[in-house]
């Protein structure tokens, strides 16, 4: 929950380029709708751009942002934000001023026409003027189409991405088109930029606009052409184990293990016509295994067909390890909440501790029934064997809930000594997290994982 240095990056571009953006008009004279139907305008193109950048999953900034997850919260934050401003920018477009401004050169050369109407020569030579003043009134109107165009197609991909019940599978192929849009989008900035003496291509602003634009084409171009070359890690899937509402599916590494931390987690690509998109999901297996394990909760058409088609045999990339969500970082005193398949970043954890690592953990796992419990035992003997491990079971359908009095209650000093992860329900998480920070608990001793990439 910590204000990372790569949000802050991103709003200073934003920043940046307001100061660029209205030092330069504010001198212009232009009314101030149209002002700000440029600036919604071009912030909506640089959220599309700056999302854009961020899906190419670059790992050079991922400290930066605190992990993937929350990079893939912040594009899809992008994303929601270009579509308020799409519909802003259009909505703040002057009504009438162009057309006012055309019959005035209509005048003009109709006027003109009339005054001249004593010489043969002269009205001969008017003629043709009027109909280039009229051409040149119709040179907006295909910027202004393409500007429609991309705004439509790009509204429409927004609702179906924030539309859970739409598949994965099928939303994953209709997200593609974003790029598309954005070359769209794109080109109407461009030839706007070209076509407007107010925002000039080459002024300070139309510049940094320019460039930005570029970069996102350039990252578009690099995610659908050099990515999918991108080297992954090759492995066999060895066992499908169907459990309680879930299926772990556990691989061999053809040639080597790669190493990852706990809590991280990767994308999975089967090869199998059934399963070819590729899904992320979080390594239940512990750092130092020679086997890697997946657990998936049974809750969509990919992990339904993953528990009901899948079989042993099948070839698989890993792409990763991504996340920055591992609780062996942290400090001495630890809180760890987990709901449901949350469990799965702290059972990699306590896969891959051992004796005497220093850690005091209170460990809250919260569950429907008792049989949605996974590898509960398991837990319970790593507990035992690596020490310093308490562990306390709540099943919902018995009355027995986690809230944030329970952990305050159960902790027996200062709460601002201890640091608290969370995965599970989003409502959960929230809800808990609200209640410590209001108990003295500091935001950057809460860390989450977000898993939501849509």
């Amino acid at each position: 929950m910590t204000f990372r240095k790569g949000v802050c990056a991103i709003l200073a571009v934003f920043a940046v380029y307001a100061v660029m953006y209205w030092y330069h008009v504010i001198g212009l004279g232009m009314p101030f709708n149209e002002q700000l139907t440029y600036f919604v305008g071009s912030c909506a193109a640089i959220s599309m751009a700056l999302g854009i950048m961020l899906a190419t999953r670059p790992r050079v900034i991922e400290d930066s942002f605190g992990g993937l997850d929350k990079m893939y919260k912040l594009h899809k934050y992008l994303g929601v934000a270009a579509l308020l401003l799409f519909i802003a920018h259009f909505a703040t477009i002057p009504s009438g001023g162009d057309n006012d401004e055309s019959e005035t050169r209509i005048v003009t050369v109709e006027s003109t026409a009339t005054t001249t109407e004593s010489s043969d020569n002269s009205a001969t030579q008017t003629a043709p003027v009027a109909a280039e003043e009229l051409e040149d009134d119709d040179d907006g109107l295909p910027i202004d189409i393409i500007g429609l165009v991309a705004m439509i197609g790009f509204i429409l991909l927004i609702i179906i991405t924030l539309n859970r019940k739409f598949p994965y599978h099928r939303w994953i192929k209709t997200h593609q088109f974003m790029g598309f849009f954005f070359i769209v989008v794109s080109v109407h900035i461009f030839l706007a930029l070209y076509d407007d003496s107010a925002i000039a291509l080459f002024s300070t602003p139309g510049v940094f606009l320019a460039l930005t634009l570029l970069a996102g084409l350039a990252a578009f171009i690099y995610k659908q052409i050099f990515y999918p070359k991108k080297k992954k890690h090759n492995f066999k899937l060895v066992a499908v184990n169907r459990l309680e509402r879930a299926t772990e599916v556990v691989m061999k590494p053809k040639s080597k293990m790669f190493s990852f931390e706990p809590g991280q987690f990767a994308f999975i690509t089967i090869d199998d016509a059934d399963f070819r998109e590729a899904h992320p999901f979080t390594i239940s297996s512990g750092a130092h295994e020679d086997e890697l394990r997946f657990t998936m909760k049974t809750l969509g058409d990919f992990t339904r067909r993953v528990r009901d088609k899948l079989k042993p045999g099948a070839d698989v990339d890993i792409e990763g390890p991504y996340g920055r969500f591992n609780p062996l970082q942290g400090l001495k005193k630890q809180v760890w909440v987990a709901g449901g398949i949350g469990i799965t970043p702290f059972l990699s954890t306590m896969r891959s501790m051992e004796p005497g690592h220093g850690k005091m953990i209170r460990f809250y796992y919260a569950v429907r029934t008792a049989k949605e419990a996974l590898f509960f035992d398991e837990l319970e003997a790593r507990a035992a064997d690596v020490g310093g491990v308490t562990i306390n079971r709540f099943d919902s359908d018995a009355g027995v809930l986690v809230d944030a009095d329970v952990i305050l209650k159960d902790l027996d000093d200062d709460i601002r000594d201890w640091s608290f992860y969370f995965c599970g329900p989003k409502a959960m998480t929230v809800a808990i997290c609200k209640e410590l920070m209001k108990h003295g608990v500091s935001a950057r001793r809460i860390h989450k994982e977000e898993f939501e990439f849509r």
